[in-house]
Order: structure tokens, then C-alpha cells, then sequence
């Protein structure tokens, strides 16, 4: 179970949570799942950091 990041700092847990939502109207907090995190080597080669820029 995921829990709510309100701004009192003691984060309950989600009222409402499936396999892809969790949602807590009274802090107004939604969070959506769509897969696995993102790494570098799923973004586009435009999207990714350039070394050579630094």
C-alpha cells in the first residue's frame, strides 16, 4: 500500500488505490502508474544528457 505525502508529514495511506491509481481527494494527491521507471536508455537519443556538453 502506497501512502499520501500530505503536508502535515504523517502520510496515511491512499483511500483509493488499484493497479494503476492512487488518489487521496482530501489532499488533493494523485499518483499514476504506467510501468517499470524510465531509464537513460529509453529516451530518445535527442532526449538523452550529452557529455561532451558539460
Amino acid at each position: 500500500m502506497t501512502r499520501c505525502p500530505s503536508r502535515e508529514g504523517n502520510g496515511h495511506p491512499f483511500p483509493y488505490e488499484d493497479e494503476t491509481t492512487a488518489r487521496c481527494p482530501e489532499h488533493g494527491v494523485t499518483l499514476l502508474w504506467h510501468g517499470e521507471p524510465i531509464t537513460a536508455d529509453d529516451l530518445a537519443p535527442e532526449a538523452s544528457p550529452d557529455e561532451s556538453e558539460e
